[in-house]
Formats: structure tokens, sequence, C-alpha cells
């Protein structure tokens, strides 16, 4: 992921992953992520009942997300297996982790006292449940 990818997120209107993913490659991550592997074909045949592509394009997509690290390729077979390489829920708090970092590294303090200030507008349940977390961080 780019170091300017809160940029991106910020003038995306999508959320959470789905911003961070093309529209197909999103598709193909989610029945990645519900499936936990398959091959191409197996992609494709999902994907076709909502839309028209061609084998060779999923092929692309799923090759370019290995090379970006979201896909493992199994090429033992003669038909590539897929499987994903990390959970959403782990490539979301990776890409969180990467949006703080960048945003704290391009503000610094005017980024951690905003972040602070941020805080203190959230729901007092919510905010809760962050103290109980970050507490839980320091005991480790």
């Amino acid at each position: 992921m780019s170091k300017q990818l809160y940029r991106k997120l910020a003038d995306d209107a999508r959320s959470g992953v789905e911003k961070l993913l093309g529209e197909l490659e999103h598709a193909i991550m989610d029945i990645l992520w519900r499936r936990n592997e398959a091959t191409v074909r197996e992609v494709l045949d999902e994907l076709s009942q909502t839309r028209s592509l061609a084998y060779t394009t999923v092929l692309t997509v799923m090759s370019r997300l290995a090379e970006k690290g979201l896909l493992i390729q199994d090429k033992t077979d003669r038909a590539h297996l897929y499987h994903p390489a990390m959970s959403r829920e782990a490539y979301a708090a990776e890409a969180a982790g990467q949006v703080i970092r960048s945003l704290v590294e391009d503000f610094g303090d005017i980024a951690l006292a905003q972040f602070s200030q941020e805080l203190a507008g959230l729901d007092p349940a919510r905010l809760a449940a962050l103290k109980a977390l970050a507490a839980s961080f320091l005991d480790e």
C-alpha cells in the first residue's frame, strides 16, 4: 500500500476495505474471503451471475492481487488455486495502521492531537470500549 493511502481513502465515498480495492478486486476478494479458496474458473462462475467478464480478466486481477500480497497462489495442480493471504479483518487492520503511520509521519504531533480531539467526540460507550482495548495493549 502506498504512503499516500489516506488521501485515497479520504476521497472515496465507500467504506472500510472497499475503499482500498478496485470494484473488481473487491468483488474477487469478497468471494475468496467467503470461500477461503477458489480457482479462477470458480471465481469467474460466481462473478458471471451479475456481470460479464472474460476468464483472462479475472486471471489477471487475481494474479495482481497475489502480487500485492492479498492472495496466495497454489500452482501444484493444473488449475491454480488461490486463497486469501490474510483475513478481511487483518487486511483492514494493516491498512488502518499504514494510514495512521502515514498521517503521523506527514503531520506529526498535529495528527496525534487531532486524533485525540476526535476521540473526545465519540459516543461514551464506544469511547469506553476503546479505552478497554488500549488498556489491554498496555498490559501486554
